[in-house]
């Protein structure tokens, strides 16, 4: 058996403790973000009841939505979420113009022709989404009282990390609305 004098003996049980507390924090630390990675319930975002077409839509509309008080802010979810399926059909067929024009970029033979075709239909499906998502926002923002409309007038789309109340905590309430 190894005996200890008490002065090693605290100080290797202060290391032990050390070790365990940064074991248990980088730990927990990836499996916080595993979950995440994964849309695990615990995110937290409206965004991670969609599919990622409707992800990359609703993200926007959902940083939108925390520039509005709280029952604006259910109405303009409301709304938009009618248009959820147009517009994640709008995004998905830009994302697969897209492709087509990496796949013309990354042939063996280039052909600038293909290449500007497939660049021109990105234009046309970009423009297309922008009109339903135009069509959306404009329906949307018809159900807003004048002071949600000022402020969303007012809202910076760069500042995502705050919404009307100062934080991004928001979670999505049983109708699909943002929660403050």
């Amino acid at each position: 058996m190894v005996t200890l004098d008490p002065k090693t003996g605290k100080w290797l049980l202060l290391v032990l403790g050390i070790s365990l507390g940064l074991n248990l924090f980088v730990g927990g630390f990836l499996i916080g973000d595993e979950l995440q990675e994964r849309g695990h319930p615990s995110r937290g975002d409206w965004e991670r009841q969609h599919t990622d077409n409707e992800r990359r839509v609703f993200g926007f509309v959902d940083r939108m939505a925390g520039a509005l008080p709280k029952d604006d802010r259910k109405e303009f979810m409301r709304v938009m979420e009618t248009y959820r399926g147009e517009l994640a059909a709008a995004e998905s067929r830009v994302r697969e113009a897209r492709q087509k024009v990496r796949g013309v970029i990354g042939a063996d033979n280039f052909d600038r022709t293909a290449l500007e075709s497939a660049l021109a239909e990105v234009g046309a499906s970009m423009q297309e989404m922008q009109k339903v998502l135009h069509g959306a926002l404009a329906d949307a923002v018809s159900h807003l009282s004048p002071e949600a409309r000022k402020d969303l007038a007012n809202w910076n789309p760069r500042d995502r990390d705050k919404d009307r109340d100062g934080d991004r905590s928001r979670e999505p309430d049983k109708d699909g609305g943002a929660k403050p």
